[in-house]
C-alpha cells in the first residue's frame, strides 16, 4: 500500500492515544462513556476532540512607543474538523465492554436479478445493539458486466464494487484516525486496482483462481501533518478496516436455496 503526501508542514507528533480498537487507551479524564444507542444519534461538535492541536498566534502591539513594541501571544483552540464523531466511538468502547452482546451486528443486502448479468441490490436495514434497525432511506447498488463480456455495461462489475468497498473503508478510517489525532485533512484519494485472470471464471484452468490474484491501494493525502504522521494514519486505518480484513482473510460463506 502506497501514499503520496501533498502537504508537509510540520506539527507535533501524534499522541500516544488512538482510535478505538488499536490497543491504546485514553486518559480517564478524556473518556466519556456512552450507552451504545448513542451511536445512532451522535452528538456532533459538543466537545473538542482531545487529540486536536492548539494554534498559537503572535502579533506586535506598538501603542507604547517609549517601551518599544511588545509581543502578545494569543492561544486559541483549533480542533481538526474532518466530520468524524470520535467522542461517540470512544464512548462505545466502554459501553460495549459492559454489554458485549450489543456489539454483535448483522448487515444485509438483497439482490434482485433484472436481466442478463444486470442486478440491483437494495440495502435498508441491519441488526445491532440487540435489535433491528431501518435506515432513513433505502440504498441501491447495481451491477453488470462490460461489453467485452457480451453484456450491456449498465453498471460496475461485482469485482469493481468490492474494490470500491475496500477503498471506502480505508478512506473512512483515515478520516477517523486523523480526527482523533488532531490532524486536519484537506483531501484524501485512494486508487485501487485488482488483477484477475478470467480464465478462472471461464473454467479454462482449474489452477487459476476466480478472484483477484493481487490488489493494490495507493493513497494521495493532503493534510497538516508530516510524512511520518500521514503514513501512520494509513497504517492504522488498514489495521482496523473491516473490508481489508474481509478480502485478506478467509470468511465462512454459506449459500443456500429456499
Amino acid at each position: 500500500m502506497f501514499f503520496t503526501p501533498f502537504r508537509r508542514s510540520r506539527r507535533e507528533p501524534a499522541g500516544t492515544s488512538d482510535v478505538p480498537g488499536d490497543g491504546m487507551h485514553q486518559p480517564a479524564d478524556t473518556r466519556r462513556r456512552l450507552h451504545p444507542i448513542h451511536l445512532l444519534f451522535p452528538r456532533w461538535g459538543q466537545q473538542p476532540n482531545p487529540g486536536s492541536p492548539t494554534s498559537v498566534s503572535t502579533k506586535s502591539n506598538s501603542t507604547n512607543q517609549s517601551k518599544g513594541p511588545t509581543k502578545m501571544t494569543t492561544v486559541s483552540t483549533t480542533p481538526a474538523n474532518n466530520g468524524v464523531n470520535t467522542e461517540a466511538l470512544i464512548g462505545a468502547r466502554g459501553a460495549f465492554a459492559e454489554a458485549p452482546v450489543a456489539a454483535q451486528f448483522t448487515f444485509k443486502s438483497t439482490c434482485d436479478w433484472i436481466e442478463g448479468t444486470y442486478n440491483r441490490n437494495t440495502i435498508s436495514g441491519y441488526f445491532g445493539l440487540g435489535q433491528e434497525h431501518e435506515r432513513k432511506r433505502t440504498f441501491s447498488i447495481e451491477s453488470d458486466h462490460p461489453e467485452v463480456f457480451a453484456a450491456a455495461d449498465r453498471a460496475p462489475t461485482p469485482t469493481e464494487i468490492v474494490l470500491s468497498a475496500l477503498a471506502s473503508c480505508l478512506t473512512g478510517g483515515v478520516a477517523a484516525v486523523a480526527q482523533h489525532r488532531g490532524i486536519q485533512l484537506h483531501s484524501v484519494r485512494a486508487t485501487v486496482e485488482g488483477d484477475i485472470d478470467v480464465q478462472g471464471i471461464l473454467g479454462m484452468d482449474p489452477e487459476i483462481r476466480n478472484g483477484f490474484s493481487a490488489i493494490r491501494v495507493s493513497f494521495e493525502i493532503d493534510a497538516d501533518a508530516s510524512d511520518e504522521d500521514i503514513r501512520a494514519l494509513v497504517a492504522q486505518s488498514q489495521k482496523r478496516s473491516a473490508v481489508f480484513d474481509i478480502v485478506t482473510n478467509p470468511t465462512n460463506v454459506a449459500v443456500t436455496v429456499s
